[in-house]
């Protein structure tokens, strides 16, 4: 994780075709055959690679189809490693996804948390 130290007074503006998201899948992760697959396996060349869930927190404007609190699947490596900053006083973590990864990455969305996600986050 990259600790900017920035402190963000209000939001981030973001650059056309892009936004920033949280609560990706990231972990363990139990396949359907009940065989577990350790983060490590899925991230390292591709091996296991698997599209992830996250949720959208900021956008930008033009971006008409998604609404802040969607969540979204990215194809994998389609998002950035995480960015550890405060907005408002609070300690947020993101992961920006690009305008490149919006437009081919970007793979499903949900205007409810998917239920698998429900599990992962133990909710």
């Amino acid at each position: 994780m990259i600790n900017f130290g920035i402190d963000i007074p209000n939001y981030i503006e973001c650059p056309p075709d892009s936004m920033y998201v949280k609560i990706i899948e990231y972990g363990d992760r139990k396949s359907r055959g009940g065989l577990y697959l350790m983060k490590e396996q899925m991230d390292y060349e591709g091996h296991f690679a698997h599209p992830r869930w996250a949720q959208v927190v900021y956008k930008a404007d033009n971006i008409k189809d998604i609404e802040v609190g969607d969540y979204i699947a990215l194809d994998h490596g389609h998002w950035t490693t995480s960015m550890k900053m405060f907005i408002n006083g609070n300690e947020e973590t993101l992961w920006y996804v690009s305008p490149k990864s919006y437009k081919k990455g970007l793979i499903a969305m949900s205007k409810v948390m998917p239920s698998h996600l429900v599990e992962y986050l133990g909710e």
